[in-house]
This record gives structure tokens, sequence and C-alpha cells, in this order.
């Protein structure tokens, strides 16, 4: 009996199916164990405490009158395009026709359609969505309507988010290159054109608020017109269990059967696009990994630059030298234009504090030497985290070690060079911006920028550690499964362990002299500073003693 094949194949749906059970199975496993036991308190516990402050809010309403909570919930159809622009001009929908070389022997060799190998890739992504979604829209709860619409509301957002980015990747085999690119930069273009065009909207007697800025850019006439599409999904989050909820979910899901069945309707070769999916995996994988990130090019350049030699210093300079080499070859052309951005900025900044005398916010260039070393802590944990320096180098890569004839902790200590550096040069930059702005004297902001090199000093050691104790990695050692988010959460929540006693030591020591120096913020910098560089030999020599038992008999 012949006829039209349903869209959803039964064997699909159990092999859905048998992967959730075995991603339960192998949590399970781990958690019976007592190190993963203690691992799963630490992470409930901690989970706990990030969400419990929301969840009180909620029913005490000691949030209401902060303005974050009320205007994020408001301004999510412009978060979202700003998504949609982003995961488009960066071709993020191609994410979904890759699949695992496992599951290609399956799913492409049986006799499924395009559509049926579709509904399977989107039922473990929706599978996967609705956890993301219930911890998030706990976050929202001070100003949603209700738990429920907070859940449906992000659920059907990221999902109607996923849905345009596919159909874009799905457009490839029907649309030049060029146009796609066009499309995208077009799209691109328009969403930043009307973010910088809003920033006056921001500007106010009392200086520049980005609650005002967002808010204003989203009511404007352009605005309202381009996030017209993502406004249900902001209703839906803002309204009380009721019709009016119904309503908008309706709307919804509505929006989101709609992309989804305009991806249905061009897919006209998900095989062959799962197949180049996986190739461009496996590429990209090995690039990010040798520490080459961004687009591939179609002509590799060799870099010549050679830094000078360093002194023996008891093995510490070849190590030292190699992961700076690294470190500079790699990211060489990002952090000059960082400093170049930066001194651009900075100057512009003071003439427009100049010319406005009062407009910059007091309190905003007092502290803006503060400010910009979070800033810069944040961007170079993002940029260094998951870059193969230091240990977090490929096991194979290590075996050059071998030949040095060094002690395993002169290998460490040398291994911080490449973070050192990377980080470094990036708090410089932001340094500069504040330098041009900031009211305070030069002595204290040296003082908070030493603080920050030791922080970067620590950071540098904390992943050194957890690469060479454990097996965790930020970047997958294999083609990545639909576990790996889970795996990326856990390393970074052991970082923080890993980082967390030499935070400990700089806050008892910039406590200690807090009292001492009745809160002399120069004093109180560089006692934090010490404090946390006097941890640094006992990491360095646990470290060492890691690598050397492990990861050193491991390399091959």
């Amino acid at each position: 009996m012949s006829g039209r094949p349903s869209i959803i194949d039964p064997a699909l749906t159990r092999l859905t199916g048998v992967l959730l059970k075995t991603a339960f199975r192998q949590l399970f496993r781990h958690l019976k164990s007592p190190s993963g036991a203690f691992v799963g308190l630490l992470v409930l516990g901690t989970v706990g405490m990030g969400l419990m402050p929301m969840i009180v809010a909620t029913y005490t309403g000691s949030l209401d009158q902060i303005k974050m909570y009320s205007t994020v919930t408001s301004t999510i159809p412009l978060m979202m395009l700003v998504i949609v622009a982003m995961a488009i001009y960066f071709d993020i929908g191609q994410q979904i026709t890759e699949l695992r070389p496992p599951e290609l022997q399956f799913v492409l060799a049986g006799p499924f359609t395009n559509h049926q190998i579709l509904s399977y890739r989107l039922m473990t992504l929706a599978l996967t969505w609705v956890v993301s979604s219930s911890l998030m829209s706990i976050f929202a709860l001070p100003s949603a309507g209700s738990y429920l619409s907070a859940v449906l509301a992000i659920y059907t957002g990221g999902m109607t988010v996923t849905a345009l980015t596919t159909l874009h990747a799905f457009s490839k085999p029907l649309l030049a290159s060029w146009v796609r690119t066009l499309i995208a930069s077009s799209l691109l273009g328009s969403v930043a054109l009307l973010l910088i065009s809003s920033l006056p909207l921001g500007m106010s007697e009392s200086g520049f608020s980005w609650q005002t800025w967002l808010l204003s850019c989203q009511s404007s006439p352009i605005g309202s017109i381009m996030t017209l599409p993502f406004v249900p999904f902001a209703n839906l989050m803002q309204s009380p269990i009721g019709l009016s909820m119904l309503g908008w979910l309706g709307v919804c899901v509505a929006i989101l059967v709609s992309a989804f069945g305009l991806c249905y309707s061009i897919n006209v070769g998900f095989a062959e696009l799962a197949v180049e999916g996986v190739s461009r995996k496996q590429v990209r994988i090995q690039r990010m990994r040798s520490g080459q990130f961004g687009r591939m090019k179609k002509k590799e350049h060799r870099s010549a630059w050679k830094l000078f030699d360093f002194p023996w210093w008891g093995g510490i300079g070849p190590v030292a030298w190699h992961q700076v080499t690294f470190a500079i070859r790699r990211n060489g052309t990002l952090l000059v234009g960082l400093w170049g951005i930066a001194v651009v900025a900075g100057l512009g900044l003071m003439v427009f504090q100049f010319f406005r005398p009062g407009t910059i916010h007091a309190n905003f260039r007092e502290f803006s030497m503060p400010i910009a070393m979070a800033a810069s802590t944040y961007l170079g944990f993002l940029l260094t985290m998951s870059q193969p320096i230091g240990l977090a180098m490929t096991p194979k890569s290590l075996t050059w070690f071998r030949m040095l004839p060094c002690r395993p902790i002169a290998i460490v200590v040398g291994m911080l060079a490449g973070h050192v550096v990377v980080l470094v040069s990036i708090r410089i930059a932001f340094a500069v911006i504040a330098a041009f702005i900031t009211t305070r004297g030069l002595g204290e902001g040296a003082g908070v920028f030493v603080a920050g090199v030791s922080l970067d000093i620590a950071y540098g050691s904390a992943i050194n550690l957890v690469t060479a104790a454990t097996v965790l990695r930020a970047m997958p050692t294999g083609t990545p499964d639909v576990l790996q988010g889970g795996r990326t959460m856990l390393y970074m929540f052991v970082l923080m362990l890993a980082l967390l006693p030499s935070l400990i030591v700089a806050a008892i020591a910039g406590g200690v002299a807090a009292v001492v120096s009745d809160k002399d913020w120069l004093l109180i910098a560089l006692a934090a500073a010490a404090g946390s560089l006097l941890c640094q030999p006992v990491i360095w020599w646990i470290t060492s003693v890691f690598f050397r038992d492990r990861e050193l008999f491991q390399a091959d």
C-alpha cells in the first residue's frame, strides 16, 4: 500500500526517545559515584542560590521598583530582533543540519524523507529547549504575568528564532551566495543603524540611560515596524493566566507554525546539507582547537612574526615564549584593533565631555576605572575560556613539552603566559578609555589595574588546574552532542570553584587593608592583588602534580 509518507517517522521518534533515555542514564550513572554526587549537590546548591532571589522577589515585590527587570521584559521584541539578525548574519541556522556521524549512519542510510529528518532534528531541539525555558523563566518572574506565561513565551520565542535562522539556512540551495549575504548584511546593518541612531534618545540631564535608550529605540516609528512580529511574545510573557494569555499564546503558536511551515516548504535537500554540515563541523572543531576562530578562509596565511627569545628561567622561558607567540599570532589583529578603538573612544569621550560638561554622570566618571576593569574581565574571560592556550591545549600538543629538561612546575608557570598576555592586552584597552574620563588620581587607577592583572593570573591558573585535574574542557574532545552544553556549564562551574580560593584570600586581604587604612582604595586594591598572588604558587604546585601524573603520560 503506497501513499504520501508522514511528516514524522516512528523509527526516528523512537531514536529520539532512546537518546533521551541514554542522556538520563549517563546522568544517573555519574550521580551514583561519590564525586558525581558531590558535584551534583554543588550544582544544585549554586543554581538554587541563583534562582531563589527571583522567587522571593516575585512574592514579596522587593524588586518591583528596579527598572532593569521591567526594561528587559518590555524590550523582548527588540532583543529577539537583534538575536535573529546576528544569527542569520553568522548563519547559525546551519547547525540544525549538522548531524553526528552515528546519526548519519542511521538517519541518512534509512528510508527517510527530508521532512522526516527535519522533524527528527526539531524534536531533539524541542526537548532540550524545554529545560532551558523552565530555568530562564524563573529570572523573568519579577515582571512576568505568571510563571506559565513566562515559560510559554520563552519557549515559543526561542523556537521561533530557531525557525527563522533555519529558514535562512535552507535557502542555500535556492538562492545565490551573494543574495544570501546581501540579505543577512542588510538585516544586521538595519538593526545596527536603528540602535546607533537611537542613542541620542537615551540622553537626559542626568546622563545616559540604557533603559530609556532601548525603550525609545523599540517604540520609535522604524523600531515599531521592525519589531512588530515579536511583540506577541512580550505580551504573552506579561499576561496573567486567563483568556488574554490564551489569546496571545495562540498568536505566538501561529507565528511559530508559520515559520516552521516555510522551513518544510523549502526543505529540498536536508540529507545533502547534513553531510556537508558534519564535514563543516569537524573542520571547525579542528580550527578552534588550533586557535583559528572566525570564518574559514580559502587560503591560509601563515604568520612570519617572531618574538624575541626569552631567557631560560629554569625552563619557564621557552614555554612562555611558545605561549606568547601562539597567543599573539592568533589574537594579534583583534588586540591591535581593540587598542585602536580604545584610543579613539577615549579621545571621543574626552572631547564630548569638554564641549558638553556634565553629560557623563559624575558617579560614572569617578568609578570609570573599576567599571572598565569589570568589563574587560568579562570580555577577556569569554575570549580565553575556550581557546587552546596553556594546559587547555590538545593532549597531542603537550608531547612537545616532554622534551624540555625542566620540572613540571616550570611548564605550568610558563603555560600562564598565553592567557595573561591576552587578558592584560584587553585590560589595557579598557583602562585607556577609563583614563580619559576618570576623576580619580593616577595612583588609584594604577592600583585597580594591578588588581585586575592579579585576577588575570589567578584565572589562568584556575584554567590550567581544571584542565590538568579533570577531563572537562570548554571545547569538546570529539564531535559535539546534545549533552555538550551541560558539560560546558559543568566546566564553568568547576572553573569557578578553582578560582574561589584566590578570590577569598584577595577579599580577606582587601578587607584587612580597608580596616587598617580607613578605606584607602589604593591600598585596598594593592592588598587584594597581593593576597591573590600569594595563593598562586600553591595552585601551580598542585597543577604540576596533576600534570605530571596525568596529562604528561596520557598525551599520546
